[in-house]
């Protein structure tokens, strides 16, 4: 035991504890007579990962205490590289050692972070003078809330003493964990969990505000791909939840069979939700159907085998399959964007920006928790801030699409109720906004004045000078009633040279007056052919005033009635409609 104990300061790199809460950390040099200088971090909760011994245990052949002691007696140990070491997918159990000097003149409280939150098994001996100080147990299989510390990860106190001390860490756990080991000050603890509570309130904060957004928006116009966004934007909220520990502590605090899953069923309803999002936003059903049904097959097959996996408690195949799923998506969609942009689809360019963002975000955060990139919360939060800043694209992109789509029904609603030579209302436009007017006069007990216009000898301008000339009639006919006609009227083609006029608040007296003026007017214009030509030419004109029991169709018949009255009488004058004389006509 003692030569056992003599050997680990030569082999391990040492955590040396001083004053300030600051932790310096210098290699243990083999036979050198000098202290090296205190190496101090510029952060003092910056993972000790690189300054640890590793042992991975032989598959089925877990080791005690004792025999891990013998293995770093032996030179079994290797050094770590990295600040985060990483224990992939059904890895075997990884043991760390390190030696740790705490240079201060009294014992001191610390908090020692030791791995992520979703970490199935977790133990800690604290060894002092060759004897066991504190043994520490932790995990998600064990309990997912208790010593877990939201967005950090699992988290143990101790006391540690003047001079040296050992710790031992073994993991154990079938997800692919990072492990990254930090000793804080316990005094200093609450800064370092704080700002990790804070940035998760703001990542959670955020995309909560698209989710409740999107959704109302969803609510009120019953856009699938506005659902199936809020789908996309909720499953990765669940899933941040649920990795971050925030959903253990709140749904789960003692349920291992539900932590055992919650993450893995939150990759698959990401991934799945994503490839719902890109099929409706990039509309492949339109350009890519086969490609459309097969993803649409996909999402079914891969939601299925999750509920198995579930079913059966099968952790280990649903680790697999969940870690390649969200690897072929996130690639997958990248692909997607690649395609649309070939096959230029709207919106195509926004969506690939958006997912490379969201790759490239992933691709930093993996890369520095391997140590390939520097190890700090930009990076180490690289994955959240590209999976925002991808959902914020996309929610730009359908705000756009939304305007533009409505910009596109308001112009179809335009063409549907306008005439598209004249650009007056036609007869549904003009019965839309009629009906309104007439029940408005109605309730007011007020007059309203309906004036049918016709062109006199309307057909012998098409005979003598083609269709364009009557064209060109039509829309004089119409400008010249725009410039008489008072902002609050309104003006329809009814059909072929017939116009109507609706004119609110007008009596009889005004009305009739109203008519003359046009008849003048119309009988002065001259309409010029492109040939040089003149067209000149008169009009008739009906007129027919509400009563208070004037349906609308009684009141365009009256003024048609009239109308007929003017052309029986000679044409270019007006009429207006009298029950009386009308009846005597008959």
């Amino acid at each position: 035991m003692i030569a056992m104990l003599a050997a680990t300061p030569a082999m391990a790199q040492q955590v040396r504890l001083g004053a300030g809460s600051v932790v310096g950390v210098e290699p243990a040099q083999v036979g050198s007579t000098t202290t090296p200088e205190l190496s101090p971090f510029a952060d003092p909760a910056s993972p000790l990962g690189r300054y640890a011994l590793l042992l991975d245990e032989q598959p089925g052949q877990p080791l005690t205490l004792e025999q891990a002691r013998a293995h770093l007696a032996a030179g079994d140990f290797r050094r770590s590289t990295v600040d985060i070491p990483n224990l992939g997918n059904r890895s075997p159990p990884r043991w760390l050692h390190f030696a740790i000097d705490n240079t201060q003149p009294a014992a001191r409280d610390y908090r020692i972070y030791v791995a992520e939150g979703w970490t199935d098994r977790v133990d800690a001996w604290l060894i002092r003078a060759g004897e066991i100080r504190l043994h520490w147990q932790g995990g998600d299989e064990r309990s997912p809330s208790h010593y877990l510390r939201p967005g950090i990860g699992f988290a143990f106190d101790a006391s540690l003493p003047p001079g040296p001390s050992e710790l031992f860490l073994r993991v154990d756990s079938v997800d692919s964990v990072a492990l990254a080991p930090r000793i804080v000050a316990l005094a200093d603890a609450s800064e370092l969990e704080g700002a990790a509570q804070h940035w998760l309130g703001l990542v959670h904060g955020f995309l909560l505000a698209l989710v409740v957004t999107y959704g109302l928006l969803w609510l009120t116009l019953r856009e699938t791909s506005l659902l199936r966004y809020v789908a996309y934007v909720a499953s990765y909220l669940y899933m941040h939840l649920a990795y971050s520990g925030i959903a253990a502590h709140a749904l789960w605090p003692d349920s291992p069979a539900i932590g055992r899953f919650a993450i893995l069923v939150g990759m698959t309803l990401f991934a799945s939700s994503g490839i719902a999002f890109a099929r409706q936003f990039l509309r492949m059903r339109q350009w890519a159907p086969r490609l459309d049904r097969t993803l649409a097959w996909l999402v079914r097959l891969a939601l299925a085998a999750m509920a198995i996996f579930v079913v059966a408690n099968a952790q280990g195949p649903a680790v697999d399959f969940a870690f390649a799923y969200i690897m072929a998506f996130t690639l997958l969609m990248v692909a997607f964007g690649v395609l649309g942009v070939r096959h230029r689809q709207d919106q195509a360019k926004l969506f690939l920006v958006a997912s490379l963002i969201s790759m490239i975000g992933a691709m930093v955060a993996t890369l520095a928790v391997m140590g390939k990139l520097p190890f700090n919360a930009v990076t180490f939060r690289a994955i959240e801030i590209g999976v925002m800043t991808e959902a914020s694209i996309w929610a730009l992109a359908l705000g756009l699409r939304l305007r533009r789509d409505r910009e596109g029904r308001v112009r179809a609603l335009q063409l549907a109720q306008h005439d598209p030579l004249t650009g007056l209302l036609n007869r549904r436009g003009f019965l839309d906004r009629a009906l309104p007017a007439l029940k408005t006069a109605s309730s007011a007990a007020t007059p309203l004045a309906v004036i049918m216009l016709d062109i006199d000898h309307f057909k012998s301008i098409n005979d003598q000078h083609g269709h364009d000339a009557g064209d060109r009639t039509l829309v004089a006919v119409a400008e010249c009633l725009r410039d008489l006609v008072s902002s609050d009227g309104l003006i329809a083609r009814w059909g072929g040279e017939e116009f109507v006029i609706l004119l609110p608040a007008m009596p009889q007296t005004e009305a009739v007056a109203t008519a003359e003026r046009l008849r003048a007017r119309l009988a002065d214009l001259t309409v010029i052919l492109s040939d040089g030509r003149e067209i000149r030419l008169t009009v008739s004109l009906g007129i027919a005033i509400s009563t208070t029991a004037t349906g609308l169709e009684d009141l365009l018949r009256q003024a048609d009635d009239a109308l007929y009255k003017a052309k029986q009488a000679g044409r270019n004058r007006a009429e207006i409609w009298a029950p009386l004389e009308m009846g005597a006509a008959e």
